[in-house]
């Protein structure tokens, strides 16, 4: 993010809360406000999100994909991409192995005048990897609308998970939201008020445990157990699986990282100041003597 972008995303945090004038008791009080306000517009979002459906405006099942898991404020991002297909025209170009290339010409209207902006997009079959040099995937996070262009020319129903991020999927339990804050209701919030039951035992647990490498063995196998008992649990975001190596292997050697060397010049080849260089000859000079 860009220091630009960044400002503009304070200025809207504290839009409407501060202004040039305001002291910094006043705004340490807004602060709070802001916050508070933030944390209620979030919850009604993830509210509506899950309750609320927006209807596909195209019969692509890749836009539905996207309805399923996204947010309702994502979801209408990318529907924007989709809708911006009928303003692309994909010309196939070349194919190299199992690389395609393409030239998606976009005309974009500006006042009386069309102007129209070349992209390129490379498909890659075998791994159905596929790039444009807009690159709004890697600055926004979202597909752009010349690369489900090449997708509705390739009949690519269905994307690869790659393509849906975890930070907009509604269906993911998000850790901070279980987290106690002052803005929380315990009596109404029962997710909260129960994650902080569980969390208090499980601390208390790995205090008791992690002294021993079999108390730990036992207790990671009995959280397995659970698991595989309860298939049915919710997914967290950022949550990976647990292999087997995870598990503390008693006796087993744990080594060192490797030193990386720093970019900054070596300690032996410093630059050596004129003065310093004058003194180290004078003092060899006189040890000579």
């Amino acid at each position: 993010m860009s220091t630009t972008q960044r400002s503009e995303s304070m200025n809207a945090f504290f839009d409407g809360y501060v202004h040039s004038s305001t002291t910094l008791k006043e705004f340490v009080d807004q602060f709070d406000n802001a916050l508070k306000k933030k944390v209620e517009v979030e919850t009604t979002t993830d509210f509506n999100s899950c309750n609320q459906t927006i209807p596909c405006v195209t019969p692509f099942h890749f836009e539905k994909q996207f309805q399923a898991v996204y947010t309702n404020a994502k979801f209408k991002e990318i529907q924007g991409e989709v809708w911006g297909m009928i303003c692309c025209n994909c010309i196939p170009v070349s194919k190299q192995g199992c690389i395609s290339t393409f030239d998606v010409f976009e005309e974009i209207s500006t006042g009386d005048h069309v102007k129209t902006i070349h992209y390129v997009v490379y498909y890659n079959e075998e791994e159905c990897d596929i790039k444009c040099t807009c690159a709004l995937f890697e600055t926004r996070g979202i597909l752009c609308r010349h690369v489900f262009k090449v997708c509705q020319i390739k009949k690519i129903h269905v994307l690869p998970e790659r393509y849906i991020l975890d930070r907009w999927r509604k269906d993911l339990k998000r850790r901070y939201t279980l987290v106690k804050s002052s803005y929380d209701d315990l009596r109404d919030n029962a997710d909260s008020r129960r994650y902080e039951l569980v969390v208090k035992r499980c601390m208390k647990l790995a205090t008791r445990v992690s002294p021993s490498d079999d108390h730990v063995n036992a207790f990671m196998l009995v959280l397995d157990e659970f698991e595989h008992n309860f298939k049915g649990l919710p997914l967290e975001s950022g949550s990976t699986k647990v292999n087997e190596s995870d598990v503390v292997d008693k006796g087993k050697k744990i080594l060192s990282p490797n030193v990386v060397r720093g970019k900054e010049r070596p300690p032996m080849k410093r630059k050596v100041p004129p003065v310093e260089k004058a003194a180290t000859k004078r003092k060899k000079k006189q040890e000579n003597i």
